[in-house]
């Protein structure tokens, strides 16, 4: 009979410690929360959707969580769009050490465990209820920012394009995401299209993850640079997410808005195709990526880009050998104003988190003439701080944020 006292007393303490593991982690405004608690190990996951940047929205669960567990081992699933990103693990020395005072929120980062490989985690979830505070069927509404800006003619030193281009995002289904943009423009010196208004991305996309950190996405629909149609890549990563390879192949055909004929979507279709490989380096927060294509236009040929991550700030070059010719050039990824933006409800406005461009050097002829290197992106948020689950770039900022909070509270 005690026996089941105490097994009985056991499990309203894991459901009471889950709870508040769960109210923890909605008071921060995390979404698709699931918890599964023994009396040894607790096991959660969680989506961000309020706080720009990974390494940011992470070091806000860790705390939310070690404040809500009672003890014992803790296990974290990091999800985007409710597809597995991340695993973090902690032992119940490390999690006593911490709510006892002996060590401050640094020490954890740098000894907890962060890992590409979710699989065990996610077994161990299925046994949860269904997750609380979904994000499906939410709709934001995300104002992007756009320049275009090139060297091209003899009689006006750039040619420039300046846009406000609004987009309607809508998380579906596990790992769906619905995109409806329309490029509004502000000023420029261009004529024709780039006057109009004019639809942007428009697309719907899936995402899945198989074992082994095998991660694919197929997209269809509008996409950037004038290109409809529908793209497929695949990646794998390592456990410690520092090297990376990856596929992805593409069929589009033309999309323009004309004078004549409004929304003009041509019936030749084109294929492109591309294998690639990444490596990032801890030590210097260089990323590296190695990649040899088919463009759009048939033209076969390498790109390397070496990026520099500076917190939220990623700044690189990029060169591009295509058909005897080279071009090169610089991009950048920037945060935008806002750390921060509540859901309330299921509507939301708000800025981008990022400002991305890319310049290139070569803006004349054979080059262009032939439209040598082109390619598209099928997300109005695509860029190279965004979305970037790289666990030692997590650990990395959260130890420099952890070390930075420190200082001004001492001072």
């Amino acid at each position: 009979m005690k026996r089941i006292y105490i097994v009985a007393f056991l499990m309203l303490l894991c459901t009471m410690a889950d709870a508040q593991i769960m109210a923890k982690l909605k008071e921060i405004g995390m979404e698709n929360i699931r918890c599964v608690q023994t009396p040894e190990t607790t096991t959660v996951a969680f989506e961000n959707n309020v706080y720009r940047g990974t390494y940011t929205g992470i070091g806000k669960a860790v705390t939310a969580c070690l404040d809500g567990i009672p003890g014992g081992n803790l296990q974290m699933v990091v999800l985007e769009n409710r597809i597995p990103r991340l695993y973090i693990d902690m032992p119940d020395s490390l999690v006593h050490a911490y709510k006892k005072g002996d060590i401050g929120l640094a020490q954890v980062y740098q000894r907890m465990r962060i890992s590409v490989d979710t699989d065990n985690a996610m077994k161990v979830l299925e046994k949860s209820e269904k997750p609380e505070n979904t994000s499906a069927w939410k709709v934001d509404v995300v104002i992007y920012p756009d320049l275009f800006l090139e060297n091209n003619t003899f009689d006006e030193l750039y040619t420039y394009a300046i846009n406000l281009n609004p987009a309607v995002e809508m998380a579906l289904w596990k790992g769906a995401k619905a995109t409806a943009q329309v490029i509004l423009p502000i000023a420029t010196n261009l004529t024709g299209e780039m006057k109009r208004v004019r639809p942007g991305i428009i697309t719907i996309s899936q995402d899945v993850r198989l074992k082994h950190n095998l991660f694919g996405r197929l997209t269809v629909g509008n996409f950037t640079d004038n290109r409809i149609g529908a793209q497929l890549a695949i990646k794998y990563r390592t456990d410690n997410g520092r090297a990376e390879v990856g596929a992805q192949m593409g069929v589009t055909g033309f999309s323009a808005v004309t004078a004549d004929e409004g929304w003009y979507i041509g019936t030749k279709m084109r294929v492109n195709a591309s294998v690639t490989a990444s490596y990032y380096e801890p030590h210097t927060n260089l990323q590296f990526d190695l990649s040899a294509n088919r463009y759009v236009f048939g033209d076969y040929g390498i790109r390397g880009d070496c990026t520099r991550h500076f917190g939220e700030y990623a700044i690189g070059l990029f060169g591009i050998y295509t058909s005897g010719e080279i071009n090169g050039g610089f991009h950048f990824a920037i945060p935008l104003p806002g750390k921060k933006w509540n859901r309330k409800g299921f509507f939301r406005v708000k800025p981008a988190d990022y400002f991305a461009w890319t310049y290139s050097m070569v803006a004349h002829g054979k080059y262009i003439d032939e439209q040598m290197g082109k390619s598209y992106y099928t997300r109005p948020d695509e860029n190279r701080s965004g979305g970037f689950y790289q666990p030692d770039y997590i650990r990395y900022f959260l130890i420099k944020e952890a070390k930075k909070a420190q200082s001004k509270s001492i001072k």
